[in-house]
This record gives structure tokens, C-alpha cells and sequence, in this order.
């Protein structure tokens, strides 16, 4: 017999089946089935997973209307899929793909202007070099910082 996240997803796609491509992307479909197969595997250990296997279970038989027509149904899809991302980032450990990178990047880049502020400040004659010096240092070292993280979580098959 099939497991649940199994007849899940086969629900899904057979509600599913009419529907454009571009719904399904602009709503996550792809990524509401990864995350059915994840709850599925952690509900054995996790208390929030199988708690959310009722919610999933609900809003896959109301799916199609969910794509289809704004209302009550897209809301409650909306903070379904809301929760299980953050579940799964938080509790978990899966991140959207260039998380780190763009993250690591402005922090880098906010780094680096204070950084140049300072060299601007420190060094006169060159104030406006330093301060561009600055940013441009803090944002490709957040940058390389934060695609060496995104590359040990693709590693570790980790991506939402």
C-alpha cells in the first residue's frame, strides 16, 4: 500500500491536472509536495509535523479551488504553505535555494560601507574610493561567505 505523502501527491496532481503552469508555480505546488513528503517522514519524530498531516490532509481535498479561486480556501493554502516553510527552515534545517548567499551578502554589504565610512573618514584625500573600496569588499566577501553555506546545504540535500 502507499504511504500518505504518496496519495498525497497523487491527489494533488489529479486536482491539479487542468490547472496552468504558471499557478502552479506562482502558488508552490512543487513545493508543497516536497514538503508533504518531508512531513511524512519527520511526523514520526516531530509533534508539529504530524500535528500539520490534519491541515495538509484538508487543504489537498479543497486544492484546486484553492489555485483557481481566490476566497477562504487560497488563504488557508497561503498560511499552510507559510507554516511549513518556516517550520521546515527553522526546525529542520531546509533553506530556499541562494538563502545564505543573498543574506550573507547584505549583512556583508552593510559590513563593508561601515568599514568604508571609517577608511573615508581615516584617509580624507580618498574619501569616496574608500567608501566604494569598502562596499565592494563587505559584499563579495558576504557573498563568497554565503555560497560556500548554500553549497554545503545542496550537499546535504537540504534545499526547500
Amino acid at each position: 500500500m502507499e504511504n500518505w505523502a504518496q496519495q498525497l501527491t497523487s491527489q494533488l496532481d489529479e486536482k491539479l491536472q487542468g490547472a496552468k503552469q504558471r499557478d502552479l508555480r506562482f502558488f508552490r505546488i512543487d513545493e508543497f509536495k516536497r514538503n508533504i513528503s518531508r512531513v511524512d517522514d519527520f511526523s514520526k519524530s516531530c509533534s508539529v509535523c504530524q500535528k500539520e498531516k490534519l491541515n495538509i490532509a484538508e487543504i489537498s481535498l479543497k486544492i484546486d479551488e484553492a489555485v483557481e479561486v481566490p476566497g477562504k480556501s487560497r488563504k488557508e493554502y497561503d498560511r499552510i504553505i507559510g507554516r511549513l516553510s518556516s517550520h521546515m527552515q527553522k526546525t529542520h534545517g531546509f533553506f530556499p535555494p541562494f538563502y545564505f548567499s543573498y543574506l550573507f551578502s547584505f549583512f556583508g554589504m552593510v559590513a563593508g560601507l561601515l568599514l568604508g565610512y571609517f577608511l573615508m573618514k581615516l584617509f580624507p584625500a580618498q574619501d569616496w574610493i574608500m567608501l566604494a573600496a569598502g562596499f565592494v569588499a563587505g559584499l563579495f566577501t558576504g557573498y563568497v561567505w554565503g555560497n560556500r553555506k548554500d553549497s554545503k546545504i545542496r550537499k546535504l540535500n537540504k534545499l526547500m
